[in-house]
């Protein structure tokens, strides 16, 4: 090992949950499901804009188009809807883009909307893969969602009747509360650690065990008694081939003169053994050829510079490609190996668009579409359709007015699910969009959302296979809405 760096890199192989809240029983499981299924969170960390990326297309004239229009002023979507090319089962791209406009990436971002009949929300000019995936019936979207305690008015909020989240409008509080899937206790394990302690050996003692994150670890899996494994999104880290790596094995194998390094020493070990593990299974080939992008390629591969139709040098977030090609190739991975229950992270950032939003939003939302239409394809070459479900979240949602070039911090938002088990829909109550309107917490389009995190959550655990009386454990706070499952599932 060349210095401390390569030595802490070597380390973060894996990582291990931290236990913290409540304490929740581990069960024995082993025998409890018989088929596979995977929750895919998809975190999009700074709090998403969810008006532009799924804009309001009601007919009310405080909750439509027309009101969201007025009040955004320089970052608005023009009043356009847009036609997908095809309505085929494949959509392709390759022939022309319709979100293309004047070859610049701001000016598709901003050129219009995909609509789908009878939703009342729409869908960003560069998201036509998810629009069309909707026009399948494979999408779900939820409106003005996001921490919420219980169900609670402007005026309940400002006279202190109903309680807020903790530190509202903060980046780090609100993202613990919304991988909590509990507005009120930052001191909290997440909500798919929960699952995972209260699942206990479901998945009969397999060195992957329930949950995995991809490219970074999150509060979502910090847990009492069950760990998670973080996995690089190009497979097992150059840092674990080292060429002392059998002294190194020597070094942690010797007999240790504490408990601390005895501990250590254990756990080192693990995580050699689940690095061996994974390096194996990763290099085995994972056959999706069946299937090609949007634009006629390889799944996870962009498009050419002529197939974009675009001048703009950075044209979309491709880092989001290899992590869904990782979560593809893990979730078959832990399918082949008899698995049962899995839950999987992608953390995207830069979604917190203070400024220039045209732009970096632009190329957040089109990664997202062709990373979530790539491992749709993925999950049918593989014949998984049926046994994973994409759901979504953010810190918050941003301001409905706008402050130049950007957006502030706001509540409420829109979300999106997608899976084969969806009831295509939209979900939720939309808002009056009026600044100072009685949806709006603040003067500047903080909307207060109508559904809960909590509610969302506890619906994909019911997916999953959670009971009523599970979901009451997991989800302390579900009692508090009289609509427990959202019915998207």
């Amino acid at each position: 090992m060349n210095n401390r760096r390569d030595f802490l890199k070597f380390l973060g192989t894996t990582s291990i949950g931290l236990s913290s809240g409540i304490s929740i029983l581990n069960a024995k499981n082993n025998d409890r499901f018989s088929d596979y299924k995977a929750i895919v969170f998809v975190y999009l960390a700074g709090g998403n804009d969810g008006i532009n990326t799924f804009p309001p297309l009601s007919n009310s004239p405080q909750k439509g188009f027309d009101n969201y229009y007025k009040i955004r002023n320089n970052i608005r979507i023009e009043k356009r809807e847009l036609t997908l090319p095809n309505s085929d089962e494949e959509l392709d791209l390759s022939q022309g883009n319709p979100y293309e406009k004047n070859g610049n990436l701001v000016d598709a971002y901003t050129k219009g909307f995909y609509k789908i009949d009878g939703w009342d929300l729409g869908f960003n000019a560069l998201m036509p893969e998810l629009a069309h995936l909707a026009k399948r019936g494979k999408v779900a979207l939820f409106a003005n969602m996001g921490n919420l305690i219980e169900p609670s008015t402007k005026a309940e909020l400002k006279s202190e009747k109903k309680p807020l989240p903790p530190f509202l409008f903060a980046h780090n509080h609100q993202t613990k509360l919304a991988q909590n899937g509990e507005s009120s206790l930052l001191d909290y394990t997440g909500w798919a650690g929960r699952v995972a302690d209260l699942l206990g050996d479901v998945n009969s003692g397999s060195i992957y065990g329930t949950n995995i994150s991809v490219g970074r670890g999150m509060h979502l899996f910090d847990a009492n008694n069950s760990s998670s494994l973080v996995v690089n999104a190009n497979g097992p880290s150059k840092y674990y081939n080292l060429r002392n790596r059998d002294v190194y094995d020597n070094l942690i194998g010797s007999t240790k003169n504490n408990n601390l390094q005895t501990y250590y020493a254990k756990k080192r070990k693990h995580s050699f053994l689940v690095s061996d593990t994974l390096s194996s299974d990763w290099n085995k080939s994972v056959d999706w050829s069946s299937k090609s992008n949007a634009y006629g390629g390889e799944l996870f591969s962009m498009p050419s510079d002529e197939q974009l139709e675009q001048k703009s040098p950075v044209f979309a977030d491709k880092s989001i490609l290899s992590d869904f090609k990782a979560v593809a190739k893990l979730a078959k991975i832990g399918k082949d190996k008899g698995l049962n229950r899995q839950i999987f992270s992608i953390y995207h950032g830069g979604y917190d668009t203070h400024n220039n939003q045209s732009h970096q939003h632009a190329k957040k939302l089109r990664g997202l579409s062709m990373g979530l239409s790539d491992f749709y394809k993925a999950l049918e070459a593989m014949e998984m359709e049926n046994d994973v479900l994409v759901i979504s979240a953010s810190d918050f949602g941003r301001s409905t007015g706008n402050n130049g070039d950007g957006s502030d911090h706001a509540w409420g938002s829109n979300y999106f699910a997608l899976g084969n088990d969806i009831k295509s829909g939209v979900y939720g109550i939309l808002p009056d969009l009026t600044l100072g309107s009685d949806d709006d917490y603040s003067k500047k389009g903080r909307l207060i959302p109508t559904t809960s995190f909590t509610q969302y959550y506890a619906t994909t655990c019911k997916w999953f296979g959670l009971s009523e009386d599970e979901l009451d454990l997991i989800f302390p706070e579900l009692k508090n809405f009289d609509t427990k499952d959202l019915g998207f599932c």
